[in-house]
């Protein structure tokens, strides 16, 4: 008989051995939210160095992305993998080998649960057309993975912020995970209105054969068992890496696997967001102008950004909002047989964008931070509807990967934050 290790390994899940500070570090000043949020808020993460002040934090292991083209790539990477190496020998402590069954409450969910597990790069591709068992959910950038690569590849700790997502829809997994039998490893709130988190390592043999069971019933219902919800590009780097050290001879090394998140999809408490553009600096009449040309659209003058919002939720994937600061408006182009508005709109932004060599272009969460950077004169901020996360996994299914930054999970603050880590070292 195989053992619940081997029949989740045949899953692409790994046991993970879990690595967290020692009893007498501040959690709440380790965890610190993933490294691609708040990207045009600088303040944010000034703030959380002024709150990490000298305490040891997963602060000094990540790059925020605010930072990439303002501060020396090579030197700040040197620096995090300098810092890896004296947290892994002075401050971390194993937990043991098991899963982390999680619950996390936001100031909008009262609870989402999640299950912190690894996963298998040999069962993950992300080039287009893949039929793999973990699936990409948007399109790689390549562009985007040179920073990534370069902290993994000489990092000593995986420490993600990656969210996987599971179509589960009488939530079976996470509540078993919940009624295990299982040890507290952490409990306490997270900085900058991040909420309250709580988790449990699950390491008993029965607990998780019992997960192993649900997860081969799932996955003999669905075309794939895993979608990647959120770190995409992190995700592809690592399989990069991987990549790399197979083809040297390496057979087998704790960089075949990837530290995630496992959340179900149909968790009351994981809510799809959309994620607005903002343009910076750019002629806004002209964007405007070849905008409604080239999709024939029409323009409607709105009162509010709550008439935006419902007009372009109704609306789905016809309609796309646009706010300059002074105005809001609703452009209305002809709906496209199975094309998201994300889609249609990027098939005109991103060749006019090469065409007019603009580069500041940014990806917000959130109604407030779509207000403020569309303000400045030169900014143009457009609203784009969520999906509808019940449609999600089959149209991952049909599509493959979506447009890059299709849907969020949550606000921007319920993002992961990073806390777990392993050792990507023998």
């Amino acid at each position: 008989m195989k053992s619940s290790r081997e029949r989740l390994a045949a899953l692409g899940v790994f046991v993970p051995e879990i690595l967290l500070p020692k009893k007498d570090k501040k959690l709440e000043k380790w965890s610190v939210i993933a490294c691609d949020q708040f990207t045009s808020e600088k303040d944010y993460w000034e703030r959380c160095g002024q709150n990490v002040g000298q305490e040891p934090s997963s602060l000094n292991l990540i790059f925020p992305e605010c930072y990439l083209g303002q501060v020396d790539a090579q030197e700040k990477t040197k620096k995090i993998n300098d810092t890896m190496k004296v947290y892994l020998d002075k401050e971390l402590q194993s937990k043991g080998e098991g899963l982390v069954y999680l619950e996390r409450s936001t100031p909008w969910v009262k609870k989402r649960q999640g299950l912190v597990l690894a996963l298998d790069l040999d069962a993950y591709e992300f080039k287009a057309g893949t039929q793999s068992t973990i699936r990409p959910t948007e399109a790689t950038v390549f562009d985007r993975l040179p920073p990534r690569i370069a902290v993994r590849k000489e990092a000593v700790l995986d420490l993600p912020h990656i969210l996987v997502l599971l179509d589960d829809p009488k939530n079976r997994l996470m509540s078993a995970a919940e009624s295990q039998d299982k040890k507290e490893i952490y409990n306490f709130d997270l900085m900058e209105e991040g909420g309250h988190i709580q988790g449990w390592i699950i390491e008993e043999e029965q607990a998780l054969s019992a997960l192993a069971d649900i997860l081969e019933d799932l996955n003999g219902q669905s075309p794939f068992l895993f979608a990647i919800g959120d770190g995409n590009h992190s995700l592809a780097s690592a399989k990069e890496i991987w990549r790399e050290m197979k083809a040297k001879g390496v057979k087998d090394h704790p960089a075949r696997y990837a530290l995630v998140e496992l959340e179900n999809i149909h968790d009351t408490g994981l809510i799809f967001e959309p994620i607005h553009r903002i343009l910076f600096n750019v002629d806004t009449k002209k964007l405007m102008d070849d905008l409604i040309s080239n999709l024939s659209a029409s323009v409607e003058r709105v009162d509010n950004l709550e008439i935006l919002k419902k007009e372009v939720e109704d609306s789905q994937d016809d309609t796309l909002g646009c706010y300059d600061g002074s105005e809001f408006k609703l452009i209305r182009f002809k709906s496209q047989s199975n094309m998201l508005t994300a889609e249609i709109f990027h098939g005109f932004l991103d060749p006019w964008i090469e065409n007019n060599s603009i580069d500041e272009l940014d990806y917000i969460h959130g109604d407030s931070a779509f207000m403020e950077l569309s303000r400045p004169q030169g900014n143009l901020g457009f609203y784009l509807p969520s999906i509808d996360k019940m449609r999600f996994f089959d149209l991952v299914d049909k599509k493959g990967s979506l447009p890059r930054k299709t849907f969020s999970i949550g606000e921007a603050q319920e993002k992961r934050y990073y806390l777990e880590s392993r050792k990507l070292i023998k």
